[in-house]
């Protein structure tokens, strides 16, 4: 079974999922493997969390300390790319504005130990639903709350055959991770790969380098003249179709 775990944002639609299930379903009938339609499902937990903007004016004193520093990297990180908006300063700056803004709702799930317990229950009942092998695909910030709840969760993570992270956020949410789970840690499933839209706003392409544990990685551009689009387009277009349908036939048994 492939099971979805969703990003930031707010949706009271819990099948969500099926906007990507239909398109990668078609994608893996080309790799020569035809699912079901009720082989893919989806975890929600929109409820447990406060969506975006949240790390606007709204948290604590800690927590705005670290808004601050990540914007200040964030700045950092994109003024060094060579790419269309690098010599950009206010694009830049409104660029890092965006990541950190508009991930608040990490910030909820990082730092409020009853929201992270919450959204890890809710992951792990999907998990135990399911009557056959799971292949987990964690997009965005599902991607933090699918490793940070596997490997705090061996039990659990044995169900899962395949653990797919998808336009992680986790380069610029290290420290809020580690916070709970060791990043050098392997979560306990069959097969691990991070699957990365080079230029993506979210930078999944430095997953790799903190987390050592991963058995692949796969690069590809994704939107080189919007990054913020980038990160929502895994499904929508082709060559990020083509990533997760192939990673998920190598990992299916």
């Amino acid at each position: 079974m492939i099971l979805f775990v969703h990003g930031m944002g707010f949706s009271s639609d819990r099948d969500y999922w099926k906007d990507w299930a239909v398109p990668l379903q078609n994608e893996l009938a080309k790799q020569s493997l035809a699912l079901k339609d009720e082989q893919f499902g989806g975890v929600y937990y929109y409820d447990l969390v406060p969506g975006p903007k949240y790390g606007k004016g709204q948290t604590e004193g800690v927590l705005q300390i670290q808004i601050m520093g990540l914007k200040k990297r964030a700045e950092e990180e994109l003024g060094s790319l060579r790419s269309p908006y690098a010599k950009e300063t206010g694009a830049i700056r409104k660029l890092s504005d965006s990541i950190v803004d508009n991930f608040g709702d990490i910030f909820a799930y990082l730092y409020w130990d009853k929201t992270y317990q919450e959204v890890n229950k809710r992951l792990y009942e999907a998990i135990d639903q399911s009557n056959e092998p799971v292949h987990l695909v964690g997009y965005s910030l599902g991607s933090i709350v699918s490793f940070c709840a596997l490997v705090e969760n061996p039990a659990a993570a044995r169900q899962v055959s395949h653990l797919l992270l998808l336009g992680s956020p986790l380069f610029w949410f290290k420290q809020g991770v580690a916070r709970h789970v060791d990043l050098e840690s392997r979560p306990a499933v069959g097969r691990f790969t991070n699957i990365a839209g080079v230029m993506d706003i979210a930078w999944p392409q430095m997953v790799p380098k903190i987390l050592p544990g991963l058995d692949r990685n796969i690069d590809f551009i994704i939107n080189p003249f919007n990054p913020i689009k980038g990160h929502q387009e895994y499904f929508h277009r082709e060559e990020g179709l083509q990533a997760i349908a192939s990673e998920v036939v190598k990992g299916w048994s």
